[in-house]
């Protein structure tokens, strides 16, 4: 069963701006799902509507087989936003213990989960430190340890590394891949951070003005922007770029420039990363609705 599963969803708020339309995706259980696109395309209504602090327009939506709103989906799911709070006044042990006492948790299992997750995140250290003298990077660890406290079936992750520095997003990145596998936990992760994204996802989708464009593996994602593959082979008489069918071609590119004689320095396979393949989609996308605009 999918772990979430929409039809048509759509979000209209007052004054008639359409937030998301027609969105219909499946994410299954164990996938680190990519919702993708730039600010403004609806990554974080999509996530409001789905763990329940926003109603749809129309359309339906489940998660973990309840129905979008249910009260039993914050039990087994939690968020990470991108401005989620904490109460900067209580110490890091004090606001997991709050929360865990919210999620119905007994004090020594408690303790327990927020001795484990502390040492995972590496801040044991800053157990008793007041949150709010704590740097950007340090607090977002916090939220995540308190977002997993009831180990979560399906975890909301919202621009996640927003804020945060380049040793402490690496850091989120290396957890992100971690809890999808010791947790045993979906991600739906909304980002419009490329690198971040390839690094993590098995599976994308690319929204563009509040509807999807695309949806797929990164694998199929090559296979829609380059549909004929390449390798560039630098040898000491320069750079040569040779089309080949699949991987066997490789062989036969290479033994092409031996035949000339050639010294080869480097055999380089090109393959678009996510980010050209994202812009490729996503700037496609926009063109095609420009055009229609025009023509109606």
């Amino acid at each position: 069963m999918a772990v979430i599963e929409t039809s048509d969803l759509g979000k209209t708020y007052d004054g008639g701006v359409e937030a998301l339309r027609g969105l219909s995706i499946s994410v299954e259980p164990g996938e680190i799902f990519g919702l993708l696109g730039p600010n403004g395309a609806g990554k974080s209504t999509t996530v409001r509507l789905l763990n329940g602090t926003l109603v749809p327009t129309r359309g339906e939506a489940t998660v973990l087989g309840y129905r979008a709103g249910d009260d039993r989906i914050r039990m087994e799911s939690a968020t990470v936003a991108e401005l989620a709070q904490l109460y900067e006044h209580m110490s890091v042990a004090e606001n997991l213990r709050f929360f865990g006492d919210l999620y119905g948790m007994t004090k020594p299992e408690a303790e327990a989960r927020i001795d484990e997750l502390l040492e995972r995140l590496e801040i044991a250290d800053r157990r008793e430190t007041r949150l709010g003298s704590l740097s950007t990077g340090l607090r977002k660890r916090v939220h995540i340890a308190r977002a997993l406290l009831h180990r979560p079936r399906l975890l909301f992750l919202d621009e996640p590394t927003s804020g945060l520095d380049p040793e402490s997003a690496r850091h989120v990145i290396a957890l992100v891949r971690d809890l999808a596998t010791t947790e045993q936990a979906s991600v739906f992760l909304c980002t419009h951070n490329l690198p971040l994204a390839e690094r993590v996802c098995t599976r994308y989708g690319f929204l563009v003005r509040g509807a999807m464009a695309w949806t797929g593996t990164m694998d199929e994602l090559v296979r829609e922007t380059m549909p004929v593959e390449s390798v560039v082979i630098t040898t000491d008489r320069g750079e040569r770029t040779v089309e080949i069918d699949d991987e066997r071609g490789i062989n036969a590119a290479i033994r092409s420039v031996m035949d000339t004689g050639a010294l080869i320095l480097e055999v380089r396979r090109l393959q678009p990363s996510l980010e050209d393949a994202y812009f490729a989609i996503v700037e496609g996308n926009e063109e095609g609705e420009r055009d229609e605009s025009a023509a109606s």
